[in-house]
């Protein structure tokens, strides 16, 4: 036994060597100041860290991220999030980490992790995610027993993103440059703001020309069909020309997808993008991609007064701060929003309120 008294206190002071082979110092004052005290609460100790927690499991990064993939990804993530996981962690998770024990990943062990990636000029936005699916994996870690506790991770600031849009001028112009096959799409993209996988997965019992209005409720990600971004299904009300639009080029195509490939399947993103390339190039615009489209759209709205919150539920955003990148665009917002304290009235200035509010009665009296 190693305890002794230190400064009228019963301390246990031992080294404790893991089945790892990693030796931990413990160094605590006993609970009952005694030496007996002392001594039980040190084979108390001991009995804790010999009992099969993660730091006696000898568990590999790499081998816990196969079952961690193969448990956890596939049963609680989205099909588009599962390839986002399985990517990092394949090209950068296992090769940093996959030969240490999970107990042995260390904050300061993730923070030259974080400064490697910052140093080689890796964005920040891809640091952050990638941290955070490191993080997302210890805590599970933990839960599943693997893990006495997770280390700190500092994710990076990201930069408000910088996003582009087109003027209503490159925008007549691109439809004007676009092949009749992509100028429908293009047209629907800059007037619903839709998303290129929702774009392609839309069937004709989506749309609702009668009552001017489309209900998106799936998308396609690499070839797979499912429930649009964050599984938030909206309704978007169309406008007149659209709604018109749409009507005559459903009349031109068959089959259950609205803008179907020469074949009739689903349009693929590598084609759509060379598509919308070429338009761009025809029209003398730079080229875009069709996320552009979608800012377009969101950006004519705000420019035109309409409210974020409408805004906000017409994108399928999950969360107003998404949305509020376009609020710079609002004309006049801040000067519309103090305008509305002025039902307030003016006090009569170097007069005592008492007086002013008396004068005021007095004339509500006659």
């Amino acid at each position: 036994m190693s305890a002794r008294k230190v400064k009228e206190r019963w301390t246990v002071d031992f080294w404790f060597e893991h089945a790892s082979g990693k030796r931990e110092r413990v160094r605590k004052a006993a609970p009952v100041n005694t030496r007996r005290g002392a001594e039980e609460f040190e084979r108390q100790l001991r009995v804790e860290m010999l009992s099969p927690t993660v730091a006696e499991k000898v568990v590999h990064f790499a081998d816990y991220a196969d079952e961690f993939e193969s448990v956890f990804v596939k049963a609680n993530l989205k099909y588009a999030t599962q390839v986002t996981y399985e990517s990092t962690i394949r090209y950068h998770l296992v090769p940093e980490f996959g030969p240490m024990l999970l107990g042995e990943i260390t904050g300061q062990r993730v923070e030259r992790f974080k400064a490697k990636l910052m140093g080689a000029e890796t964005a920040a936005k891809t640091v952050r995610n990638t941290l955070g699916v490191l993080s997302r994996m210890l805590h599970v870690a933990k839960d599943w027993g693997y893990l006495t506790e997770v280390p700190a991770i500092r994710l990076p600031k990201v930069p408000a993103p910088r996003f582009r849009f087109l003027s209503d001028e490159d925008s007549r112009r691109l439809l004007e440059a676009a092949d009749p096959y992509w100028r429908a799409p293009i047209f629907f993209a800059l007037m619903t703001g839709c998303r290129q996988g929702e774009i392609w997965a839309m069937e004709r019992d989506q749309v609702d020309l009668d009552n001017a209005m489309v209900r998106v409720d799936r998308a396609v990600y690499r070839g797979r069909v499912g429930l649009p971004k964050h599984d938030r299904v909206r309704t978007i009300e169309l406008s007149e020309t659209l709604t018109q639009s749409l009507r005559e080029h459903l009349t031109t195509t068959q089959g259950a997808l609205v803008f179907a490939s020469k074949e009739g399947g689903i349009r693929w993103g590598g084609q759509a993008d060379a598509g919308l390339r070429k338009a761009a190039k025809s029209a003398g615009i730079e080229p875009l991609g069709w996320h552009v489209l979608r800012h377009t759209f969101a950006s004519r709205l705000v420019m035109r007064g309409v409210p974020l919150q409408a805004v906000q539920q017409l994108l399928g955003h999950a969360r107003i701060d998404e949305t509020m990148r376009y609020a710079h665009l609002s004309p006049g917002a801040k000067r519309d929003a103090v305008s509305r304290l002025d039902d307030l009235g003016a006090p009569q200035l170097g007069q005592p309120m008492g007086i002013a509010n008396a004068r005021h009665e007095q004339l509500g009296e006659r």
